[in-house]
């Protein structure tokens, strides 16, 4: 078993987060409208799918992350409800029936292939704002059809805020999800600043309508259980202690850093305190030519406070 996966972490691999599954599960229950934040690479898609997994119900998720307009809003939509169908119609012929009867009127093009059902926009006839309302009723109403509550995941949420002209998509989204006891609704994005403007401004559409769950570093105290049990479950691997405080050491207890350092050190007949040491130094100097490609995007004053930071220990 992977116990620390550089991608999604899920069943055993997932690390604790207790107070967090606790709270969001209870949000999918009653249908409560969630936002998760936190940096990059700390969980957040892995904490809701494993979450959507406990509550066993069936979702559709939606990743913002590549989308550069509109447009491409509208059909990662579009993808992720073809992907929702799919889990909730295994039989190619129903899968299809569901789909025509559920995008009939719309201008879409319908394929199976062995992930399941690609849905395409064959032409942009409306606003994808009103498509965009338009498909979240539908997904309403299939809800209720199949007597199933049905989990939306929005990743990287921020990108409305950065790609859409208005608010229109933004008003779309929470005049269903304000609504809705069939669907639950659960957003996460990476940029504070960008969060922000979209939830915490009474000027916009989402303000005050989502739980808010912030994801910080899990405790060391939990971390060293988890690395206890990960190695205790290792065959053929022996690790010191002291081991264990070094690695939150180095990585600061951020969860793709220890999991990325772990996976390296786990193939080691016997980790101790200069062997995690020795391999932290590999990476970071691995790592070297990006970290100098993105202080390179700096201005002088941004790169001037940064090395100050590093001077000081942050």
């Amino acid at each position: 078993m992977d116990y620390f996966p550089l991608g999604l972490a899920s069943g055993q691999a997932f690390c604790n987060r207790e107070n967090e599954q606790q709270k969001l599960l209870y949000n999918i229950k009653e249908s409560r409208p969630t936002l998760i934040a936190s940096p990059r690479r700390y969980g957040k898609t892995s904490l809701s799918l494993h979450v959507i997994g406990r509550s066993r119900l069936k979702f559709a998720q939606f990743d913002f992350f590549p989308a550069i307009n509109e447009g491409d809003i509208e059909q990662i939509i579009f993808k992720g409800v073809g992907e929702l169908i799919s889990r909730l119609e295994k039989t190619p012929t129903k899968m299809l029936k569901v789909a025509t009867d559920f995008f009939s009127g719309l201008s879409i093009k319908l394929a199976l292939d062995k992930v399941g059902l690609q849905v395409e926009i064959s032409q942009h006839s409306t606003k994808p704002a009103s498509t965009i309302l338009d498909i979240l009723k539908r997904l309403d109403k299939l809800s209720a059809k199949y007597k199933h509550k049905v989990v939306l995941l929005f990743d990287e949420f921020q990108r409305l805020y950065q790609i859409t002209e208005d608010q229109s998509i933004e008003g779309a989204i929470r005049q269903i999800a304000q609504a809705s006891q069939n669907l639950s609704f659960i957003f996460s994005g990476s940029n504070r600043h960008l969060l922000q403007k979209i939830f915490d401004d009474r000027n916009r559409p989402f303000y005050k309508l989502c739980d808010k769950i912030a994801l910080e570093r899990i405790q060391p105290n939990e971390y060293m259980k988890y690395l206890r049990r990960a190695a205790k479950n290792t065959s053929n691997l022996t690790i010191i202690a002291p081991s264990f405080e070094r690695i939150l050491l180095h990585t600061e207890r951020h969860p793709y850093y220890v999991n990325l350092l772990c996976s390296r050190l786990w193939s080691a007949p016997k980790i101790t305190e200069a062997v995690v040491d020795e391999a932290w130094r590999n990476y970071c100097f691995e790592e070297r030519s990006q970290v100098a490609n993105e202080l390179d995007l700096l201005s002088n004053s941004q790169r001037k406070l940064l090395i100050i930071l590093a001077r000081c220990d942050g």
